[in-house]
């Protein structure tokens, strides 16, 4: 019985000039692909949420500056291409919705703010009365 893949196996030589090859995933049949740094796009998406969160409860300000700079760390990831596309675009969305919500923050802080400080002074001191 000839067995044709022996014989191929022993008579072929190895190709040392071959470029080394990524291992293969047996999953999906392709190389892993390797990311780069996403320092950038985590920024991004923490500066976004920061926002956000600041945005609406504490301080609009901070929510606004924080909002500005996820929405240009966003649009960096995503014009270079790099990698991290989907946090990029977290933190883009997230930071227009920071810096819209610490505009209209400073807005009614701008207008209200001595109608808001009097109230507040009001009820600390019934606050105050009340021991």
């Amino acid at each position: 019985m000839d067995n044709n893949y022996n014989n191929d196996q022993q008579n072929a030589t190895p190709d040392y000039n071959q470029a080394p090859q990524a291992p293969v995933d047996p999953y999906n049949g392709s190389a892993p692909t390797p990311d780069g740094p996403k320092g950038k796009a985590i920024a991004s998406m923490v500066c976004g949420i920061c926002a956000v969160v600041l945005g609406c409860c504490l301080s609009a300000l901070l929510g606004l500056i924080l909002g500005v700079i996820a929405i240009a760390l966003g649009a960096l990831v995503m014009k270079n291409n790099e990698a991290g596309r989907g946090m990029a675009i977290a933190g883009l969305v997230c930071g227009i919705v920071g810096a819209v919500l610490g505009i209209a923050g400073v807005i009614i802080t701008l207008i209200f703010g001595e109608a808001i400080k009097d109230m507040l002074k009001e009820i600390n001191g019934a606050l105050f009365i009340i021991k």
